[in-house]
This record gives structure tokens, C-alpha cells and sequence, in this order.
């Protein structure tokens, strides 16, 4: 009993040394990529630096400055359609459409592609394929391949398409449009794979029964696939609901006027003087205060929905 109580020890030692090796770089990364980083940046939203880089106690300025520039539309306002926009509301509106596009448009239609793909149809998994593709594929050679086909008039072949139907690239609408287009038809691929993994769990007996009974598509769509991969969707909507504060790669890279986002404003104002650091500090932390806390709400109140539900 000695004998195998010793070599179950070591046995268990061995187990812990690996384990802490395995979860050392995550965890180190963890403290000091998230945990430094955001706690600098608390303590960055209170202070004021001025030109010669002297550092002193700003109280609540800097938020107050971010509330102002959100609400007055003589501080850093633009024209848009016919109307002064606030600068940090316009960001702000321009996040909130990818979370929009991403949860009732791309969402909804990754759902029933990813339906159609489940019920056998021919060529399905070339279709996979070809809707995860741009998730494989550089975002930056993306992006620039989609750009010059819906912005370049001499080259882009969606530009001579509407032009031959009559809407010329001068008409076309607002340059966060085709961010928003861009987004849609990049992002459909991801939810498509992620949601036919979860179709793929679905007991065949439970369409099989719904068959015999006289259900027909819809119902099967809407009463049995749909509970049983709410837990994916929900997961999907919450990552849709974050792109509200992350996403900021792709309209960075379309390089477009009034396309900002939250995100990518923070990036874009602490590539410059370390002047504006407090500023964007108080930017990043006052939309996280109120938007984390609705997340997580939201989050809590769709997760009731099919709840009983047991795959």
C-alpha cells in the first residue's frame, strides 16, 4: 500500500509540473497583457499630461470632456445628412451597427444556411468551404480585395455592376455602408461553421419524429433546431454584442471618412502624443462602464430562453 500510495504521488507531482508549465505563458500573459495594462489605464483616465510630459491629478476632466464631445454638437461635430453630429456619438452609432448587422442580419442568415447545409443537400460541405474562406484568408488582403471590387471605379466589379443597372459610384451610400457589407459577408462563414457543429449534435430521431408528424420546414427550423443550438446562439449573439467595444481592424483598414469606431478611435489617439493618453483612457473606460454591465444583462435574459432545453 506504501509502495503505491508513494507512486501515486509522484505520478500526481509529475501531473502539477506539467499543468503549471502548460498554464504558465497564458496566465503570465493574462497579468500582464490584460491586468497591467487595464489597471494603467484606470489610473490614466484620472490624470492630465501636458507637452512637456509632466503628469498630474485630473479628477473626472477627461470623462467629462468624452460626455461633452458625445452630447454638444459644437465640439468636434460633423456633417452628415444634412445634420451636425456629435464626433463621439457618430463613433458610437458606428459601433452599435456592426452589433446590429452582425445579430439580425448576419446571424439570421448564417442560421439558415447553416439549416439548409444540415438537411443534405448537394455540394454542402463545398459551400462550407466557401463561406469559411475569408476566415482563412489575411483580413488585410481581404479587405483589400473587397475594397478596390466596391470602391475602385475603374476596377471593382460590383462598381460596373450597379453602374450598368444605373447607380453610378457617386450615389453610393454612406462609406460605413460598405464596412457594414464587408462584415456581413466576412463574418457569415464563422457563425455558418460553428452553428452546423452544433446542428451536427442533434439527435437525427428528433427531425426524423417531427417528419412523421407532418412538420414541415419551418416548424423544424423554428421549434426543434433552434432550441437545441440556443446555447451557440447565445454565444454568438454576446460576441455580436462585444463587437460593440473590439471591432476596429476592418474600418481602420477601409481607411474611410466617418467609418470610426470605438475601438479603433482608442487606437488611432494613442498612436499620437502621449498628451491625448488620458483622454482615450477615460474614452475606452466611460463605454466600457456602460456597456459591459448591458452586455452581461442581455446575456443573462436571452440565456432563460429554451432553457429546459437539453440536447
Amino acid at each position: 500500500m506504501e509502495k503505491t500510495k508513494k507512486k501515486l504521488t509522484s505520478k500526481r507531482k509529475k501531473e502539477l509540473i506539467f499543468v503549471t508549465i502548460l498554464l504558465a505563458y497564458p496566465v503570465l500573459q493574462f497579468l500582464l497583457v490584460w491586468i497591467f495594462v487595464n489597471s494603467y489605464s484606470l489610473i490614466l483616465a484620472f490624470q492630465h499630461i501636458d507637452i512637456e510630459g509632466n503628469i498630474s491629478f485630473a479628477g473626472f476632466d477627461n470623462f467629462m470632456r468624452v460626455i461633452q464631445d458625445f452630447l454638444d454638437p459644437n465640439r468636434g461635430s460633423i456633417p452628415l445628412g444634412g445634420m451636425n453630429i456629435p464626433y463621439n456619438l457618430m463613433i458610437f452609432l458606428n459601433s452599435l451597427g456592426y452589433t446590429l448587422i452582425t445579430i439580425f442580419i448576419s446571424l439570421p442568415l448564417a442560421l439558415i444556411s447553416s439549416y439548409f447545409l444540415s438537411k443534405k443537400m448537394p455540394f454542402a460541405n463545398v459551400f462550407r468551404v466557401i463561406f469559411f474562406l475569408p476566415n482563412i484568408i489575411s483580413t488585410v488582403a481581404l479587405v483589400y480585395a473587397f475594397r478596390m471590387q466596391t470602391i475602385d471605379p475603374n476596377a471593382g466589379v460590383f462598381v460596373k455592376f450597379f453602374e450598368a443597372i444605373g447607380i453610378y459610384h457617386q450615389n453610393w451610400p454612406e462609406t460605413t455602408t460598405i464596412v457594414y457589407l464587408y462584415c456581413i459577408w466576412a463574418g457569415l462563414g464563422y457563425n455558418v461553421l460553428l452553428l452546423s457543429g452544433a446542428i451536427g449534435r442533434i439527435p437525427k430521431e428528433l427531425f426524423e419524429s417531427a417528419e412523421m408528424d407532418g412538420a414541415g420546414s419551418f416548424k423544424e427550423f423554428t421549434k426543434i433546431m433552434i432550441p437545441m443550438i440556443w446555447p451557440t446562439i447565445v454565444t454568438l449573439i454576446v460576441l455580436g454584442l462585444t463587437n460593440i467595444l473590439t471591432l476596429y481592424l476592418q474600418p481602420y483598414l477601409f481607411n474611410l471618412n466617418n467609418n470610426e469606431t470605438i475601438a479603433g478611435t482608442i487606437f488611432e489617439g494613442v498612436s499620437g502624443s502621449s498628451v491625448q493618453y488620458p483622454y482615450y483612457a477615460a474614452f475606452g473606460l466611460l463605454f466600457s462602464l456602460i456597456l459591459a454591465p448591458i452586455i452581461l444583462y442581455i446575456r443573462r435574459v436571452i440565456s432563460r430562453k429554451y432553457s429546459d432545453t437539453d440536447c
